[in-house]
């Protein structure tokens, strides 16, 4: 029996509980391929022992293949010492996604706008997640208002009005090492 605890303790990954099926929040990413996203063309991304990765090769974005209004997202994510990633909201399908829509900081060096910022909109609360190791963020938009959670602080509360609706990407600048793990969706009612 003692020799089963431990494994008993060890959270799944990729999987939605029977309470989060029940609350409606959406898998958007499986642990094995890349069903639901477009990498637009290139081979940056793959899937690889539970876990989106992007290391090398130029910088490219993976799109999740339906957009989304008001929601709370859940990600997991880790990057190296020199890492400069982002998780892009509400996104037109065409231009570039940090002006259409908004990215959420993952780069602790950014002069102006750190992790957990929307970048060009609101800077938030000064945070250096340390590298190699796995965060989470809990993002919600509801209408105009953002709520950023870094690893259950919030570290972003803040309004803005720009756009209300579109896709999600994440962001892979060239030769950096980006890993993301648990993509979990809730859609919300509007505000």
């Amino acid at each position: 029996m003692l020799v089963f605890a431990p494994a008993a303790g060890l959270a799944q990954h990729n999987t939605l509980t029977a309470q989060e099926k029940a609350e409606g929040w959406i898998l958007l990413f499986d642990g094995r391929s890349l069903n639901g996203w477009d990498q637009g063309g290139r081979s940056v991304w793959r899937a690889e022992n539970g876990v989106l990765v992007a290391d090398q090769g130029p910088a490219a974005n993976l799109r999740y293949e339906t957009p989304f209004s008001d929601f709370i997202l859940k990600a997991d994510w880790r990057q190296g010492a020199d890492g400069n990633s982002g998780i892009f909201i509400r996104s037109a399908l065409q231009g570039q996604p940090a002006t259409t829509g908004y990215e959420i900081q993952i780069w602790n060096d950014h002069p102006e706008f750190p992790t957990g910022s929307l970048v060009f909109h609101v800077k938030a609360k000064p945070v250096k997640p340390a590298p190699d190791v796995w965060h989470t963020f809990e993002i919600t938009a509801r209408g105009d208002h953002y709520v950023i959670v870094l690893d259950g602080e919030t570290i972003l509360d803040a309004r803005d009005s720009k756009s209300r609706e579109g896709y999600i990407l994440l962001q892979h600048n060239q030769d950096k090492r980006i890993e993301f793990r648990n993509l979990k969706l809730k859609r919300l009612g509007p505000s």
